[in-house]
């Protein structure tokens, strides 16, 4: 905020998106999870002054899941800033705003013709999040833990007969019960190799698995409000070996990105690095490669995404020690369906380390 010249800091999250809700700005400063609705956190520069919390529209609010002592309900936004500013004599500040992309067009127009000196300053905390303290590291690692146990149950289930919408549900209740507090998207099983039917991937569930079928799981879980997201490939009975054959090309290609991230290269590199060995084996263009992993499930740095001109968050950055990213190469094909390996890695000075020990492998069940 010095290096800036920000006087204060409007910090906002409205959950509900993968994207765009960012629940986790105000909960990664104030440690206070939105529910139902949007909350803020309004951050000044001057150590010598509270901050405030606006929390979202629960009728609850137990006070120990925050550092903040001035608490407010829900309220309208741009008075509860107002009104601080007032008191704290600061009306005439320059003030940044973290998740702008949250807001409503008509909020953040107020916000803009009401406060005065504004500008958007989510890079701020986007950058903060980005790299991880230890507890942030452990808590990943929980969350990895738990689906372990979601993949380890999937592969008992599964069998001919059984739906892929049965399968999610066993792959949740086992893993609300090992702790998951949530699921960060969609639990993802997809079945057969009918592409008409993969592509609705977000809505797959109705179809039976038959024998001799290759089947896909991804998905995540949630510990202490921090996300995991990984992604196997299974087949019902013994997998072909043209179903080896790809999985051995996924592989390589994410032991490719692993090799090739560390602190200081840029993030394109671990993206080429994946892409150059699916181009080798298969003809395409492949980008987009993987992308961190926190309090959001899909958050800063993006690997591979920089063709994405028009937002901020995709642009090509270095990576640092201690972030957290997902190296998930994947690949459709007539012959084995969906297929896709996906896991999270630290990033280190020297190279990248895998947060899980789930195997790597073709899932038999």
């Amino acid at each position: 905020m010095k290096d800036k010249g920000i006087d204060v800091l409007v910090i906002y999250s409205a959950p509900g998106s993968i994207r765009f809700g960012q629940r986790g700005h105000v909960m990664y400063i104030s440690g206070y999870e939105p529910y139902f609705g949007n909350t803020m956190v309004v951050l000044p520069c001057d150590e010598n002054l509270s901050p405030l919390l606006e929390i979202d529209a629960a009728d609850y609010f137990p006070p120990e899941c925050t550092w903040i002592e001035n608490v407010k309900p829900a309220g309208d936004h741009v008075q509860t800033l107002k009104k601080y500013l007032h008191e704290t004599k600061l009306e005439k500040s320059k003030v940044g705003v973290v998740g702008e992309y949250s807001m409503s067009p008509s909020l953040y127009a107020r916000m803009r013709s009401e406060i005065g000196q504004i500008e958007v300053a989510s890079d701020i905390l986007e950058s903060e999040r980005t790299v991880k303290s230890e507890y942030e590291i452990q808590c990943v690692k929980e969350a990895s833990k738990i689906a372990k146990r979601g993949i380890e149950v999937a592969a008992k289930i599964a069998r001919a007969g059984v739906s892929e919408a049965e399968i999610v549900g066993e792959i949740e209740r086992v893993c609300r019960k090992a702790g998951s507090q949530g699921f960060p998207h969609h639990t993802m099983v997809t079945s057969g190799k009918d592409a008409n039917h993969l592509d609705w991937w977000w809505y797959c569930g109705k179809r039976k698995l038959e024998h001799g079928d290759p089947w896909l799981l991804d998905f995540g879980t949630m510990y202490n409000g921090y996300c995991c997201d990984v992604s196997r490939p299974f087949n019902l009975g013994a997998p072909s070996k043209k179903h080896k054959d790809v999985f051995q090309v996924l592989l390589q290609a994410q032991e490719a990105a692993q090799k090739t991230a560390r602190e200081g290269v840029l993030a394109s590199e671990v993206d080429r690095a994946a892409s150059d060995v699916l181009r080798e084996a298969w003809r395409g263009d492949w980008w987009g490669i993987g992308h961190g992993v926190g309090l959001e499930v899909h958050e800063w740095p993006f690997i591979g995404y920089q063709r994405i001109l028009d937002d901020e968050a995709y642009r090509d950055r270095r990576l640092k020690a201690n972030m957290v990213i997902s190296i998930e190469p994947t690949i459709y094909l007539p012959e084995v369906g969906d297929m896709q390996i996906e896991d999270q890695f630290r990033v280190t000075k020297t190279g990248c380390e895998r947060l899980n020990d789930i195997p790597t492998e073709i899932m038999e069940s």
